[in-house]
């Protein structure tokens, strides 16, 4: 009967595989070596290493997935603070006084919108006459005086080109002036000055007015009263913008009308 010498068992620490080795050592010198079944342990020991092999893998797609993550939180963190941004009081006020300019801007188009289109309707009744119909005198007769203009033979001449010349001037001047009265304007037909006199030289004057047949007292007394028709030339001589040194000056306090 063979003589046989038993080995003890060795294990790679607690979790390794167990590596079970019989030396079988025959009488006649020969020896071999056998491999011991695996036991329950070592299936377990196996499956461990396939979990932790599978653990490895899925970490590594976690981190290739880390910095999609790490951009989406950042983006996410931007909209975030954009929108408490916007939801803040003071961007809240702004937006209020925004849509309160632009109410105002739209008022005020409005307003003059429809400014522009009454005044484009609107029609004065009286702007709209007939000049043919004013056919009604009415003149007035006065005086004023030039201080700056030196009396000459030639003035006293109504005839010759000095006298004629100035007073020319002082007709288109009269009618420029009565022509521009809102009140006077449309009765108006002619100012003419028929002498210049001695005293720093004093210009007499008509002014003649047209009046319609139907209206003609009325006129006389309220429109085209020798009080408004001379207030509307004190006026103007009040306001005249040339210098009290120009020979065209009219001293005021000289107007006199009848």
């Amino acid at each position: 009967m063979n003589n046989m010498e038993m080995k003890p068992l060795h294990t790679n620490g607690n979790d390794g595989a167990a590596h079970l080795n019989e030396r079988v050592t025959a009488v006649n010198g020969d020896s071999t070596d056998k491999s011991s079944p695996a036991t329950e342990r070592d299936v377990l020991l196996s499956r461990q290493a396939a979990d932790h092999n599978g653990d490895a893998i899925t970490s590594s797609h976690e981190m290739e997935a880390q910095p999609t993550v790490g951009y989406n939180t950042k983006e996410s963190s931007t909209i975030s603070r954009i929108l408490r941004e916007l939801n803040s009081e003071g961007f809240q006020r702004v937006k209020l006084c925004i849509a309160l300019f632009l109410i105002a801007v739209v008022i005020v188009a409005v307003v003059l919108i429809s400014l522009a289109v009454c005044a484009a309707l609107h029609e004065d009744v009286d702007d709209m006459f007939d000049p043919s119909l004013f056919i009604v005198p009415l003149n007035f007769n006065g005086s004023f005086q030039l201080p700056n203009q030196v009396f000459t033979e030639e003035l006293f001449i109504f005839s010759s080109n000095e006298s004629q010349t100035l007073s020319a001037d002082l007709q288109e001047k009269l009618s420029d002036l009565y022509r521009a009265s809102p009140a006077l304007g449309r009765y108006f037909s002619t100012a003419e000055i028929y002498a210049l006199r001695n005293g720093s030289v004093i210009a007499d004057y008509q002014l003649t007015f047209l009046l319609p047949e139907e209206q003609q007292e009325e006129l006389r007394n309220f429109t085209l009263s020798r009080e408004m028709v001379y207030n509307v030339f004190r006026q103007f001589l009040y306001d005249q913008e040339i210098e009290q040194t120009s020979p065209m000056y009219i001293y005021p306090r000289s107007l006199f009308m009848f």
